[in-house]
């Protein structure tokens, strides 16, 4: 087990609606792909296209039915040398575009107590790959990268669960929360930032990014038979730095708070941010690629397959307490 995660006191399992981590966003992870022979995020002459895949994973919540997926949000099947049936995906059309749907996607976050710290242990059993966002803006660009969603049935019970591991010298001063609307209105949340004291993702412990890489790395022949990469994949795969973690370099927060997202109930909503340090890297198709920086970055074997965050759970707890009042203020489903 990793470090971070020994001698927690496990106190509570509950399903995540929905989760999203944005490893398109870093370009930490985007340099060291480059770096080791992928075009990332397609080669100069097109014959190879390779975005860096999110994880996503759309498990409950739904107020109504949900739409099919259309194709070019998704990694497609054969870009993981499976077919749709692989991964029991079925096809149909969304406003005359090749769309699938998905089967539920299994989530769900273990939380625990280390101290003065709230950990959120990820148990990620199913989700898809997919390659753009409803955003228009580059994810490099992004402030908000990783994030998940919980009912917000049990924000009381977490609440009362919380209240009895805080220090009776605590002072719950009054924090008055901020509003963020995204998704062209879609989205609607009432946050207060949360310090983060640990992170750790890796795309590595994904199997569907593993098949990616694969594929990716053999469809790299086109562009040149003796490179490194189309000669021995699995020797370049295996030594690719995958997995991110919390670096004190980087202003890394959470946000945390309540949402309400159009054809969704309210949910309890944590999501990892980070504004600077600025980081710059040379591109595939453009000589630089400035961003922002998300972490350090560091080689996983992927055999434990762990993602988490660490947040202070002071601070996580005057954040559920100050937004619940805020409940009410949540836009109603039309």
């Amino acid at each position: 087990m990793l470090d971070s995660l020994r001698g927690v006191n496990w106190i509570k399992t509950y399903p995540i609606d929905s989760l999203q981590i944005y490893f398109a966003a870093s370009l930490e992870i985007q340099e060291e792909l480059i770096n080791n022979g992928f075009n990332v995020p397609r080669s100069p002459d097109g014959k190879v296209k390779m975005p860096v895949p999110l994880i996503y994973s759309n498990f409950r919540g739904w107020l109504k039915p949900t739409e099919p997926i259309t194709i070019e949000r998704l990694i497609p099947p054969d870009w993981l040398g499976l077919k749709a049936g692989d991964l029991g995906w079925k096809k149909t059309f969304r406003g005359g575009k090749e769309a699938y749907r998905l089967p539920e996607e299994e989530v769900y976050v273990n939380i625990g107590i280390s101290g003065n710290s709230i950990v959120f242990d990820l148990d990620i059993r199913g989700y898809h790959l997919e390659r753009t966002s409803i955003r228009g803006v580059n994810p490099d660009k992004w402030t908000n990268w990783a994030m998940f969603y919980i009912s917000l049935d049990y924000i009381e019970e977490l609440v009362n669960i919380l209240e009895g591991y805080l220090s009776k010298n605590t002072q719950l001063s009054t924090t008055r929360p901020r509003k963020e609307v995204q998704q062209r209105g879609k989205e609607v949340t009432y946050y207060v930032e949360v310090p983060v004291k640990d992170f750790s993702f890796c795309l590595g412990c994904f199997d569907l990014a593993q098949k990616y890489l694969y594929m990716k790395a053999k469809e790299h022949c086109k562009i040149n038979r003796s490179s490194d990469i189309c000669r021995n994949p699995d020797k370049v795969i295996s030594k690719l730095k995958l997995r991110l973690k919390h670096s004190r370099s980087v202003n890394t927060f959470a946000k945390v708070g309540i949402a309400k997202i159009s054809g969704k109930r309210p949910q309890i909503m944590i999501k990892i941010a980070s504004t600077q340090p600025k980081k710059v890297i040379h591109g595939i198709l453009k000589p630089k690629i400035e961003g922002k920086a998300r972490g350090e970055l560091i080689h996983c074997d992927h055999k434990e397959k762990k993602q988490y965050v660490i947040l202070d759970l002071t601070g996580f707890y005057k954040a559920l307490s100050a937004t619940k009042k805020y409940i009410n203020k949540l836009p109603k489903e039309e």
